[in-house]
């Protein structure tokens, strides 16, 4: 039976993901944001906000000796992680189904650590990562608003965050024209990548 992705390269097509109405990260953010976390074979990802569990997935692959934790609160998500989990062949990727900062209690600590989604409880999912990250942790937030940029920004300074570096991501997909002639380029939404570490290290 063939794998539904044999690759050793991310990037997972948005397609082969089961999705519905859930929010998903799309594939070109997905793959940057993979690559801002700068992931070992052995660490322990957690994502914050996971929704369809793309980026779950997709680290849960690379980490072969480690294992992915997906915090999301919506019980429709839930299902989802673990449909595309299963659908994926993963046994190292464990779902809580629960809101953050509470849901992020059980956990002892975390390597790596994505945000995609806070709910408007940004400053205190902050604090909770920043006392739960190892000390040669790495954090990545993802954002779409100008507002969220400048207070995340203001945030990870004040919590002694001293390596922090941003990437504003604009891309476009190609897709058929009017009539189906020729190529036409669709904008996706503009994202902000933040990564950030407390170690005094570019992550550029």
């Amino acid at each position: 039976m063939k794998k539904r992705w044999d690759y050793i390269t991310p990037g997972i097509p948005d397609r082969l993901f089961l999705r519905d109405e859930v929010p998903m990260t799309k594939e070109e953010v997905r793959v940057l944001t993979l690559s801002r976390l700068r992931l070992k074979p052995h660490h322990h990802l957690v994502d914050i906000g996971a929704g369809t569990g793309s980026i779950s997935v997709e680290a849960a692959l690379l980490l072969k000796e480690g294992r992915v934790t997906a915090v999301e609160k919506k019980a429709k998500g839930v299902e989802l992680i673990g449909r595309n989990s299963r659908a994926f062949g993963l046994s190292n990727l464990h779902t809580i189904h629960g809101a953050a900062p509470e849901a992020l209690e059980t956990l002892s600590s975390a390597d790596r650590i994505v945000i995609g989604g806070s709910s408007g409880r940004l400053p205190e999912i902050l604090e909770r990562c920043s006392a739960l990250m190892v000390e040669d942790g790495v954090l990545v937030l993802n954002c779409l608003l100008l507002e969220t940029l400048d207070s995340s920004l203001k945030m990870l300074q004040e919590l002694g965050f001293t390596s922090v570096d941003l990437l504003a991501l604009s891309c476009a997909r190609g897709e058929p024209g009017p009539g189906g002639q020729g190529t036409m380029l669709k904008p996706l939404n503009p994202v902000f990548i933040i990564s950030a570490g407390k170690e005094v290290e570019s992550f550029a």
